[in-house]
């Protein structure tokens, strides 16, 4: 999917993904998610460090919707759990965001 604001591509063939989230005209930040169908959760790798945007900021119910329908995914309910980790994962604990679609 590609717009004004998001673009998702795959990385891998194992549920998962790279985001690109575009703030302004040179702004740029790059995730990389995995999807996990199964338990209805999206697991995300906050790139913050390098880009100066956090995904946090972004996740509304808009951008789950866009996000779910770039993937093409149909989730089994209206509501999905999300994960944020750094992309240096060493000790740290998630944050963890449910999000209503």
């Amino acid at each position: 999917m590609n717009d004004d604001w998001i673009t998702v591509f795959p990385a891998d063939y194992n549920n998962s993904y790279h985001l690109i989230l575009k703030r302004g005209t040179a702004h740029y930040a790059y995730y990389y998610f995995k999807v996990d169908k199964l338990d209805q959760r999206v697991i995300f790798y906050d790139d913050i460090e390098r880009s100066g945007i956090s995904i946090k900021t972004q996740i509304t119910r808009t951008f789950m919707r866009a996000l779910v329908k770039a993937i093409d995914w149909h989730p089994v309910g209206n509501s999905i759990i999300i994960e944020i980790y750094p992309v240096d994962r060493q000790e740290t604990k998630a944050m963890r965001l449910s999000c209503d679609i």
